[in-house]
């Protein structure tokens, strides 16, 4: 099979800003017989477009704030030069989109190692852990936080309007009443913990289930797992802190891992080590050479980014 036939940035970047400019809104007549003219001034551009249509459909469509104009100055940046990119190299747009892309378009995003706290219209406070991303719709009929990626906090707020607070995840949408809750985004499932009133999970193809405070648990698009005490520890990274009770070093190592770039392996010989204590998330390379003073492990920097914990 031959490669498809390369496109110039200029045309990419043309043929991205046609199709932003068509879903912003509707094309004047004038707008539309120059978008006909520029397709078929060249072979090249309606290569482009076509490229440009595809990358579209992959993305499940453009953001629903798009059609009604609403779409900020950096999200729209972002937008084209995903566009661009997808135009000009069908290959790196497959790596954006099944890697670390996911989220470059939300509301509200942190990169690995950060956290951020926001407080939305209706007064509730949403913590972002580590590379965590959220979009926020806030309407006549509802308030709805879909969680892109990564791991929440919130504390909710009283709406004058009444409207319901919705968090949609992959697997179903969590309904709380006056709470404060986390929900983390896991592979194939949701993690939910109530710390304070309760909230209603509605998984996608299963019947609803009623969480309450103290509890904790994990489900499917069509079924709960176990319920679990929850604990406030769970929930000490809204204060930069990594809590461990008795917890195994593997365990450990691989929630550490989430807030530094690159590599942190534990090898088997290490891993049903315990570790108990409070850590601070701002300096985990603080934490790493803290634990030979503390456990019979050895911690081994191929690079900054690339680091292993083995026994001793």
């Amino acid at each position: 099979m031959s490669a498809p036939a390369s496109i110039s940035r200029d045309v990419a970047r043309q043929a991205a800003q046609w199709l932003v400019l068509m879903h912003d809104q509707p094309l004047s007549a004038a707008q539309h017989q120059a978008w006909t003219r520029w397709r078929a001034a060249d072979p090249e551009h309606e290569r482009a477009w076509q490229r440009a249509q595809h990358v579209q459909q992959q993305l499940k469509g453009l953001p629903p704030s798009m059609a009604k104009g609403t779409l900020n100055r950096e999200r729209r940046q972002a937008l084209k030069t995903l566009l661009v990119l997808g135009v000009m190299s069908p290959a790196a747009f497959l790596g954006y989109r099944f890697g670390a892309g996911q989220g470059w378009m939300a509301d509200y995003r942190t990169a690995t190692g950060e956290r951020q706290q926001i407080t939305l219209a209706d007064g509730s406070v949403v913590n972002l852990n580590t590379d965590s991303a959220i979009d926020v719709r806030f309407d006549a009929g509802q308030r709805l936080i879909r969680l892109v990626r990564g791991e929440i906090f919130i504390s909710t707020g009283l709406d004058a309007a009444r409207r319901p607070l919705r968090v949609a995840s992959e697997q179903g949408v969590l309904e709380p009443l006056g709470t404060r809750f986390s929900v983390r985004q896991l592979e194939g499932v949701t993690q939910l913990a109530v710390l304070q009133g309760w909230v209603r999970a509605t998984p996608s193809h299963a019947a609803p289930q009623v969480i309450e405070s103290g509890e904790q648990l994990q489900f499917s698009a069509a079924a709960f797992g176990p319920v679990r005490p929850a604990s406030e520890v769970a929930t000490r990274w809204t204060e930069g802190q990594l809590v461990a009770e008795n917890l195994r070093l593997g365990e450990f190592l691989a929630e550490l891992g989430r807030y530094r770039p690159g590599r942190l392996h534990c090898d088997d010989s290490a891993s049903a080590l315990r570790i108990s204590g409070g850590f601070q998330l701002d300096n985990s390379d603080a934490i790493l050479a803290a634990l030979p003073d503390t456990l019979p492990v050895t911690v081994s920097y191929r690079t900054r980014y690339w680091v292993t914990v083995s026994r001793a």
